[in-house]
């Protein structure tokens, strides 16, 4: 009986063969082709999963795999598993590929499931769209789908330590100010398909600069551990410059991992039933979620022994260098003399120059540029100032030197560097000295004295009579007005004026929301040309939600942080769904800025749907949360 079947399926393999030799007339046809794509359930809970099926049916179609839909409201617990049937009847080969995903709703509320793609034969294929209904409860069956292949239920063992992930400090304590690189490494013993951050810290009492993600992918290293051999990938760094002292908590982070599994099922040792055992048979696609564990930080205050009068916060290791362009000079000319700050630390909180130009000098609020290096191991770079001075009168004149202190966590001391000083010759100019406005810039300031002032004669004047009497029009005109205001200001707090003033203030918030949403529609729209519009995207969706949600709560705009909205935003009675939507929206923006990674123009354009839907749900319900 076994030799039977063994001859049975040579006959097949036999038959494939001459198949799919026989040329042209074996080609799949377009006409032929199916590609569907349907759901176990279109109603479910929150909590529930549902399972997309897409599948291919043509004759003799071996084309590309397709492309999956936008799954970004959902995770993908498992998949795409495939399978494959063959069937050769009469000389015609007849074939189907299905596709088979486990997925969980990340939120309530009617989700749609985009179309699949396939190219076949020059022509593009789409599946319909596929409408969810997600609610909090549990979800009914819908009507039974379409038939499809029976893919066998895999049955898997997973070990927890299989993968883990972990963060590592340089420094278990640092000084206020210091640098402190963290690294986030996983470790695996499985094959990862992809992973992504779920969830990024909030780190707060921190001020955080995040190195770039190399290009090629993370560094991937073989380590052992405890005995065991591990797959480690770096998968973020960041550094970390603390702003106050005491012991800071730095928050888990969490990365959802696609991972692949043996399946445990019965093997047989029959050598046609491995033949026909497909490597997707035998594997299966697992999502684990997985996260740092929380890690503290000391923070010790700075010493206040031998610290500098000039001191203003710089923590780390600096160089200064003063110039001036010349050294000679006329009256009324300008000078640039540039300031430059250069080495390893918090490089954009540097502190201005405590410089005073002399007082035959004239001076502006200097230009100032920042350029910061994340290529190393450290966060590096420079900052500069340029001052424009312009003296005002001809001789000898002197700029004094720069003082700029730091502290060195190396050495823990404080370091005091001092550059410039400068004597320069100024020559008497030919135009006449005159004072400038505040705020001019540097290329107007030569034609100073070049302007024509003229003078405005005094007018005829008349002698008032002693017996002049004022007419009662005038005293009309003094008294009547503050007797209005009076009135007026009477009436505007009968009619309640604080609560038109909120409306007005809630509908500045909105409009303010609104163009900052028709500025990411744009940049979404640009063309493939514009290589930095993901992350100008990203910065300006975040940029957008923080600033409506500072309007509406009065928080300054000056030095608004994510954290500080989020505060606050915890003691109002918002919404959980809608603090859950925030919170979640920022994390994505915050992850796709650093991750120099590119995206596509769907993933953009479903970011600003979620984005108007929240702000919109906002505005109808800010009342009942304030």
């Amino acid at each position: 009986m076994k030799l039977l079947r063994n001859i049975f399926f040579l006959t097949i393999i036999a038959g494939l063969s001459f198949a799919l030799l026989a040329g042209p007339s074996l080609k799949v046809c377009a006409a032929d082709l199916q590609f569907t794509a349907f759901v176990d359930r279109t109603s479910l809970g929150l909590n529930e999963t549902v399972t997309l099926t897409i599948q291919i049916q043509g004759a003799g179609f071996s084309g590309p795999d397709p492309r999956l839909p936008d799954l970004s409201d959902f995770r993908v617990l498992s998949g795409p598993n495939e399978s494959s049937t063959f069937q050769f009847i009469n000389g015609r080969t007849s074939s189907s590929k299905t596709y088979t995903l486990v997925l969980q709703p990340r939120r309530e509320g009617t989700l749609t499931i985009g179309p699949a793609e396939l190219t076949a034969d020059g022509k593009l294929y789409r599946t319909d769209p596929i409408a969810l209904t997600v609610g909090r409860g549990a979800g009914a069956p819908s009507a039974p789908a379409p038939s499809a292949p029976a893919v066998p239920a895999p049955r898997v063992q997973g070990n927890p330590n299989d993968i883990f992930v972990q963060v590592s400090a340089d420094r278990s304590q640092a000084y206020q100010g210091e640098q402190v690189i963290l690294t986030y490494t996983i470790y695996t013993k499985l094959s990862i398909n992809a992973y992504e951050i779920s969830k990024l810290p909030s780190l707060p009492g921190f001020w955080v600069e995040e190195f770039p993600s190399p290009p090629e992918g993370p560094d991937v290293k073989d380590v052992v551990i405890g005995g065991s051999h591990y797959r480690a990938a770096l998968i973020r760094r960041v550094a970390l410059f603390p702003t106050r002292t005491g012991d800071l908590q730095i928050e888990p982070l969490e990365v959802a991992c696609q991972v692949q599994l043996l399946d445990q099922r019965r093997r047989s040792r029959d050598p046609f039933d491995i033949l026909f055992d497909s490597p997707f048979m035998r594997y299966r696609t697992e999502e684990r979620v997985i996260s740092t564990d929380p890690l503290t930080l000391k923070v010790l205050p700075l010493p206040e022994a031998e610290r500098p009068a000039n001191f203003n916060g710089a923590v780390g290791n600096f160089n200064l260098d003063v110039s001036l362009d010349r050294q000679q000079a006329r009256t009324n000319e300008a000078l640039t003399m540039t300031v430059r700050y250069s080495g390893s630390g918090n490089i954009k909180m540097l502190p201005a120059p405590n410089f005073r130009a002399p007082a035959d000098f004239e001076s502006y609020d200097p230009k100032e540029s920042v350029q910061v290096n994340k290529s190393g191991n450290r966060i590096t770079g420079s900052k500069v100032y340029e001052y424009v001075l312009i003296p005002r009168f001809a001789g000898r004149q002197n700029i004094p030197p720069i003082a700029f202190s730091y502290f060195d966590p190396a050495t823990k001391s404080y370091q005091t560097l001092t550059k410039g000083g400068f004597d320069i010759n100024v020559e008497q100019g030919t135009s006449t000295p005159v004072a400038a406005a505040p705020g001019i810039s540097k290329e107007d300031v030569k034609l100073l004295g070049q302007d024509i002032h003229y003078l405005k004669p005094v007018g005829r004047l008349k002698p008032m009579a002693a017996a002049y009497r004022l007419p009662d029009s005038y005293w009309l005109g003094m008294v009547l007005p503050p007797v209005l205001a009076a009135l007026l200001l009477g009436a505007a707090r009968m009619m309640g004026v604080a609560s038109v003033q909120a409306r007005r203030q809630a509908r500045k918030a909105y409009g303010h929301a609104q163009r900052n949403l028709r500025l990411l529609a744009k940049i979404a729209a640009s063309g493939p040309s514009a290589g930095d519009r993901f992350i100008r995207f990203y910065a300006n969706a975040h940029r957008t939600i923080i600033a409506y949600l500072g309007e509406k709560l009065k928080l300054p705009a000056q030095g608004l942080k994510e954290e500080d909205v989020l505060d606050q935003l915890s003691q109002r009675s918002i919404p959980a769904a809608q603090l859950d939507e925030i919170r979640d929206i920022l994390n994505t923006c915050n992850y796709a800025r650093f991750a120099l990674t590119s995206d596509d123009a769907s993933r953009m354009d479903q970011i600003l749907r979620r984005l108007r839907r929240l702000i919109d749900d906002l505005e109808a319900s800010w009342e009942k949360m304030t």
